[in-house]
């Protein structure tokens, strides 16, 4: 059988991203899940050869049919094309053949795609997430709820922008892994059932269980957040693709973007320790340090460093100092959810020191760089190509 699971959105991406060569064949981790079983590897071959005999990716095709047929089997009836996260390029071979050979999903006739609205680029982002469960329930974030679960907690999100777990009285149910995915131009804070808080900038997924049990308090990471963890005996683990950070009770900032080429840890107060996943090094931060992890040639820099460039994004905040083109515009895709074009490579060897409220529009940004620098800017529909 298929073993990408229902509420396995990692792997449900990697296939997708492989087949639509936005990540290579070679991607260890999609090299990891091809040979985890024969199905697995027959069902890629199946794709890839539909995929050249088709020729094209026709992903706005795709996605309307999608849109008029195929919807979780949610409490609120949320239809999976409402996902941000799914309007990644794929084919309509790997559709076909996905829901053929899986199963996994509630087919609704009778479903409606929403009224499209087309997003402005230039508009920020704002506090938008899905929660996900692993009944396959969905649902979106930006609309208040309460519900109490089986395994006795109660989940809502009364505040705007938050949504907190707390744990009732106990019951001899299995404790439910649930998942935030907060998709691009999205912030989102959560509040554990132990009561440390979670902040998820864009384009990035927690998965966590409603609530802690046994001698460890274990999470995973895609992406970034900003933790405040609540002192407790027992530690708290995060969990991610390239390491491991365990803390006491402390403020932190891991950034584990799968599409950065690097990992970064900052430590703002208390104490961690990072084990690497390839090395199996352990190292002890301080206060005030940043653990720097180079994923293609696996070299670990500690520095001392100002946290607020690190963790500004928390308060609303963008807070460049000398940084690479490069990685400054990483970080406005995803919060403005538009895609950068440089027409001169050598634009992506220049550095920009800066500051601007995420509040800002886009065009602010920009102008901001261009006003100091020799580049111009044209926007064509969602891309912002720079030239000289």
């Amino acid at each position: 059988m298929l073993k990408i699971q229902k509420n396995s959105i990692d792997k449900w991406k990697l296939l997708l991203k492989v087949l639509s060569e936005e990540i290579p064949e070679d991607d260890r981790y999609f090299q990891h899940w091809l040979t985890e079983d024969t199905e697995n590897r027959k069902l890629y071959r199946s794709l890839k050869e539909g995929e050249q005999n088709d020729g094209l990716f026709d992903k706005d095709k795709v996605f309307n049919t999608i849109s008029s047929k195929l919807c979780l089997n949610t409490e609120k009836k949320t239809p999976l094309y409402q996902k941000k996260w799914f309007k990644y390029a794929v084919s309509s071979v790997a559709v076909i053949a996905l829901c053929i050979a899986g199963g996994y999903f509630t087919f609704h006739e009778t479903a409606t795609p929403p009224e499209t609205v087309e997003k402005n680029i230039f508009d920020p982002g704002s506090k938008k997430a899905y929660l996900l469960s692993m009944k396959d329930e969905m649902i979106d974030l930006s609309e208040s709820f309460e519900v109490k679960k089986e395994d006795g907690t109660i989940i809502s999100n009364k505040s705007e922008g938050m949504i907190s777990f707390e744990k009732t009285a106990s019951v001899n149910r299995k404790i439910e892994q649930q998942t935030i995915y907060v998709p691009k131009s999205g912030e989102y804070e959560l509040v554990l059932a132990d009561g440390s808080r979670v902040f998820l900038n864009s384009e990035s997924q927690l998965t966590f269980p409603s609530y802690f049990e046994g001698d460890t308090r274990r999470v995973e990471l895609i992406g970034e957040a900003y933790f405040e963890v609540k002192k407790e005996d027992k530690p708290f683990v995060i969990l991610t693709p390239e390491l491991t950070v365990e803390v006491l009770g402390t403020s932190f900032n891991i950034n584990a973007y799968e599409t950065n080429p690097y990992v970064n840890t900052t430590l703002v107060e208390g104490n961690v320790r990072v084990h690497l996943a390839e090395s199996q090094k352990v190292f002890q931060l301080k206060p005030e340090q940043n653990l720097r992890l180079n994923k293609l040639s696996d070299e670990v820099s500690v520095q001392q460093v100002n946290t607020d460039i690190y963790t500004a994004w928390v308060k609303g905040e963008f807070m460049f100092r000398n940084q690479p083109l490069p990685e400054i515009f990483a970080q406005l895709e995803r919060w403005y959810d538009f895609k950068i074009v440089y027409e001169n490579q050598d634009i992506k060897k220049m550095r920009f020191t800066g500051s601007a409220q995420k509040a800002k529009p886009l065009n602010y940004l920009l102008d901001l760089i261009t006003a100091v620098t020799d580049i111009q800017y044209r926007n064509e529909r969602d891309k912002i190509i720079l030239y000289k």
